[in-house]
C-alpha cells in the first residue's frame, strides 16, 4: 500500500512539473514573439504614470 502511495505520489509530481515546464516555455515563447509590443506598452505606461505623478 506505501508503495504505492509512493509511485502515484512520484507520477503526480512528475506531472505537475512537466505543466509547469510546459506553461514556462509557452511563457517565454510568447514574451520572444511579442517583445517590442509589450517594450511599447510598458514605457507608454511608465510615461502615463510619470505624467500622472508630476500633476
Amino acid at each position: 500500500m506505501l508503495k504505492l502511495i509512493k509511485k502515484s505520489l512520484i507520477i503526480l509530481l512528475l506531472i505537475t512539473i512537466d505543466t509547469i515546464v510546459f506553461i514556462s516555455k509557452s511563457i517565454y515563447k510568447l514574451y520572444t514573439k511579442n517583445k517590442s509590443k509589450i517594450e511599447k506598452i510598458s514605457k507608454s505606461f511608465y510615461i502615463e504614470l510619470k505624467e500622472e505623478l508630476a500633476r
